[in-house]
């Protein structure tokens, strides 16, 4: 309590055009955290917990929003009404009650409500439909939710739609505007196919052919062949369905290289506390979110390597290691071979690879690939990287492009096998019948 009075006697000498002033009220800020969470007269007792493996949460920030969880008590009233107070006192930054809201559990009694909503001094009770541009709740039903993209979509192609634009300009349009429109919240959630894919392609493809309401025009190219590179004949357009889990692959590459993070220990708390995030595994009452970070997930193990330190952590046939081979994986294994992690295959103290060690596991192939791989001088630990990225973070732009590589390896691949179905030898099948 007297940090925050000494603080706000500062803040009476400097609040005004002062360099400083921001970073005092970032400090301020930092101090409301400190009561919110820890131990004293007025702290919130019990906040948000998800499961019992999960941290406890009393509070969130995002720039001038706070989200405070409690208990539905009196007490725990009159505690956040006195720290927001003390808040009040030390960075003239007053609650906006106006605009504040109370959301309760469907099973406090109304009574309840009552003294909470008085001692709070806030009237509104709700949560909004959305937070931050996303639906703050999603049910198992995403039917009729994410409505509101295809929408705003629609609405500026049909408001481009009366203009006269030329080829190169509608390019622009849809590329910087009508691509960009639901990319935030393909960051967070898998959005249903008939709005990633059927609305949103009908709407981008009408427009670029010049075709309207009153107007059909001929499309003289496929969705799928316009969403081709340019080099390959296309016109570069995302194909969103694709795009929508490389986003969400950069969400479970947070979870891999922030695990202390807050979101990481909830997420591992709720769904795999006894195991790390790369092994984790969908239960059958997994939220929309879990379930969306999951689908982010197999993008993510299918470009991830191991970058090799001291080669202890790395499998040696089962983890991605040897960047040279597609599957980055060796492609062969000797009778001979004896190796179990990559640290056998190295001199430690050279810090250079034991090649009769490679010899007796590896095929000449996976050699020349293995000795492509530059050790450090200095012992390090095992890193996981993006093998797609020279500096091995993952990147959205990479992982769309190696979506679209296997997606068009797959077609490629079942075109091909249809063909040699059909194939006739000697007036018969390959089969011979």
């Amino acid at each position: 309590m007297g940090f925050f009075q000494r603080l706000s006697n500062r803040l009476e000498v400097l609040d005004r055009g002062t360099l400083f002033s921001p970073y005092l009220f970032l400090i301020c800020a930092e101090g409301l955290t400190s009561m919110l969470k820890n131990s004293g007269p007025n702290f919130i007792a019990r906040g948000l917990r998800v499961s019992r493996h999960a941290p406890w949460i009393s509070h969130l920030l995002f720039a001038d929003d706070c989200l405070i969880f409690s208990e539905a008590t009196d007490r725990s009233a009159q505690r956040v009404a006195s720290i927001l107070d003390d808040y009040n006192k030390a960075s003239g930054q007053l609650v906006n009650k106006q605009k504040s809201a109370i959301f309760f559990s469907p099973n406090t009694d109304d009574e309840v409500k009552g003294s909470i909503h008085s001692i709070l001094d806030i009237s509104m009770e709700a949560l909004g439909e959305r937070y931050l541009g996303l639906p703050t709740a999603v049910g198992r039903s995403m039917n009729g939710v994410f409505d509101y993209v295809g929408d705003r979509v629609r609405n500026s192609v049909n408001g481009w739609a009366e203009r006269q634009m030329s080829c190169a300009a509608r390019e622009v349009q849809l590329k910087s505007i009508a691509q960009a429109v639901p990319t935030y919240s393909m960051s967070c959630f898998k959005l249903p196919a008939k709005i990633v894919s059927t609305n949103y392609h009908t709407y981008i493809s009408n427009y670029w052919w010049g075709s309207s309401l009153d107007n059909h025009r001929i499309h003289w190219l496929q969705w799928p062949k316009l969403t081709k590179a340019k080099g390959n004949g296309g016109m570069g357009f995302r194909e969103m369905k694709l795009f929508n889990q490389a986003l969400l692959g950069k969400q479970g590459w947070r979870l891999v290289t922030n695990p202390d993070s807050l979101c990481s220990k909830v997420l591992k708390g709720k769904y795999y506390p006894n195991s790390d995030f790369l092994s984790a595994t969908r239960r059958k009452r997994s939220t929309v979110t879990w379930r969306a970070i999951l689908h982010g997930r197999d993008i993510l193990s299918s470009g991830m390597i191991k970058r090799i330190g001291s080669g202890v952590s790395v499998d040696v046939w089962n983890d991605h290691w040897i960047p040279s081979n597609v599957s980055m994986k060796p492609i062969g294994r000797l009778d001979t071979a004896s190796a179990n992690t990559v640290a056998d295959l190295i001199k430690q103290r050279e810090r250079e690879w034991d090649v009769d060690k490679l010899k007796e596991n590896f095929t000449p192939l996976d050699i020349d690939g293995i000795l492509k791989i530059k050790l450090s001088n200095n012992l390090m630990e095992d890193i996981r990287a993006w093998a797609y990225e020279k500096n091995g973070v993952y990147s959205v732009r990479s992982a769309y492009r190696l979506l679209k590589d296997m997606q068009i390896a797959e077609k490629d691949y079942a075109e091909t096998h249809q063909r040699v179905l059909k194939a006739q030898v000697s007036g018969g099948n390959i089969y011979g019948r």
